[in-house]
């Protein structure tokens, strides 16, 4: 009985032993299964993510922008070729490297205040630089995209660097041209008008002041300075003896000279300007409280650059003294305009001219106004 115990007991223990046998062996063979998919699906996921790489590489590369990536430190962790011929460095010795130890410490301080902005307000921001020694400048436009990180915090930001000197030198010699353009016209207008010389230059200098202290945009700016300059250009249309006349004009004759300053807008439709010169031109006419012409336009409906240059206008047409008449004191012009404040003329304007007077020296700038100008000849 024991001898028969003993064997079953082993023939037992032995089932149980080939059963953790086969159990280990097939295990193994699933684990082994299972590590050998892992290690295709990696070799698959590896060789798209070298495959992306090396596109997004070559997209980069192609770029004739400068393209990199900086982490939280400031370091470099991506830059294409454009930045590494930028920084004469080779694009693999870049990463790992702060800005500041590869562009200089003063223009690594710009990108990082932009780079900080950018992530602080989670937006794109864009910055301008010049660089490099006086004679050899190049001016730079950098946009600063922040980066997500992992965990959603900073990942860093991607900087995109363009060298845009070119195109702002370009844009430096189109406006020389066109001012040089409006400065002839000016001499043209002039001698047609005798009467009236200087006035255009006049009311140029006078908008563009009122422009200025009303701290509107630099386009809005220029354009109120050149539609003053050329608002009388359409008196070429008009027949020179009703503009050198010192006599009293009829109704239909005064119609004329005032639906000049629409003539100016038909001559110069077409040509391109920044802003919008000659739809200024078209309202310079509008009242505040739409009673003008030609459209009856009120309040906000009118450019501000239209109104300025009703305002400035006015005003030298004003204190401008005539070889038929003097010019009325610059205080007495001022009180005139304010008399029109709400009606004719936008407050605004007015008042950017009264403290110009009071307050930035206008009464000494504009006091040659009151000159009288030499009869026209003939």
């Amino acid at each position: 009985t024991n001898y028969r115990s003993r064997v079953l007991l082993s023939t037992f223990l032995g089932a149980i032993l080939l059963v953790a046998v086969l159990l280990v062996a097939v295990w193994r063979h699933a684990t082994s299964l299972r590590a050998s998919d892992a290690a295709s699906r990696y070799r698959a996921m590896a060789e798209r993510f070298g495959k992306l790489s090396h596109f997004l590489r070559v997209v980069t590369d192609g770029q004739p922008t400068a393209i990199a990536a900086v982490d939280a430190a400031g370091r470099y962790t991506f830059a294409n070729k454009g930045t590494a011929a930028g920084l004469d460095v080779a694009s693999e010795d870049l990463i790992g490297k702060s800005m500041a130890s590869v562009m200089g410490p003063a223009r690594a301080r710009a990108y990082e205040e932009l780079n900080r902005r950018a992530v602080a307000e989670a937006r794109t921001v864009s910055g301008t630089q010049t660089v490099g020694e006086a004679g050899a400048e190049h001016i730079l436009r950098s946009q600063h995209i922040p980066l997500p990180g992992d965990d959603g915090g900073n990942g860093g930001v991607l900087m995109v660097t363009e060298d845009i000197t070119d195109l702002v030198q370009e844009r430096a010699r189109r406006e020389r041209t066109q001012k040089q353009l409006v400065v002839t016209l000016v001499a043209l207008i002039d001698r047609r008008d005798p009467f009236a010389s200087n006035h255009s230059a006049r009311v140029a200098e006078v908008a563009r002041a009122i422009a200025e202290e009303m701290h509107l945009p630099p386009v809005a700016i220029d354009t109120t300075e050149i539609a003053a300059a050329l608002m009388n250009l359409g008196k070429i249309t008009v027949p020179q003896d009703l503009l050198t006349r010192a006599g009293e004009l009829r109704q239909d004759e005064i119609r004329l000279i005032r639906e000049s300053i629409l003539t100016s807008a038909d001559l110069l439709d077409g040509i391109e300007f920044d802003g919008p010169v000659v739809e200024t031109l078209r309202q310079l006419q509008e009242h505040w409280d739409g009673s003008g012409m030609p459209r009856g336009l009120k309040g906000e409906e009118i450019l501000p650059m239209a109104c300025v240059v009703a305002v400035a206008n006015a005003f030298v047409g004003m204190v401008s003294a005539r070889a038929y008449r003097p010019g009325l004191p610059l205080d007495a012009a001022a009180r005139v305009l304010l008399e029109g404040a709400g009606a004719k003329f936008d407050r605004r304007p007015i008042a950017a001219l009264i403290n110009i007077l009071d307050n930035r020296d206008g009464r000494t700038r504009w006091a040659s106004f009151a000159e009288v100008p030499s009869p026209p000849r003939g």
